[in-house]
């Protein structure tokens, strides 16, 4: 590819790439009921029993602020990036994504405590003290 190819390619991407991060907000900010814990990482600070004990509990995601029960977490700047999660789940999280269903590439989105992985519009993927979990939309 010659260099004012590559120039125009990177210029069509960059107004997509500047909206990137409202849209991921977005695509975040609301409350997630919790719906199955999915699997746990190689270590964690909850043990099954644990994790299952917060199914149907709901985990809201602000922009000032991530709650869940009485953890209350600071602001997000919602960084996100495209990944392979087979390789960005082990490598980050130590843990193995076959039993989290994700769809490859999926969306991680950085928050102020944890990560959410974006499975479609009502579904996330939430890592929460070691373990996977799934969390549908709560409808406003």
């Amino acid at each position: 590819m010659t260099a004012p190819v590559i120039a125009t390619l990177a210029l069509a991407a960059l107004p997509a790439w500047a909206d990137a991060p409202a849209d991921y907000e977005q695509a975040v900010v609301g409350k997630w009921r919790l719906t199955a814990a999915l699997d746990g990482a190689d270590v964690t600070s909850l043990d099954e029993k644990e994790a299952q004990r917060l199914v149907g509990r709901v985990f809201t995601i602000r922009r000032d602020a991530i709650t869940f029960g009485d953890r209350k977490c600071g602001p997000s700047e919602f960084e996100a990036e495209s990944v392979e999660p087979r390789m960005f789940v082990r490598e980050q999280f130590h843990a193995d994504a076959a039993k989290l269903h994700l769809p490859s590439p999926v969306t991680v989105v950085d928050l102020s405590c944890t990560s959410v992985f974006i499975k479609n519009a009502v579904t996330l993927v939430i890592a929460w003290k070691g373990w996977f979990f799934d969390a549908v939309r709560v409808k406003r």
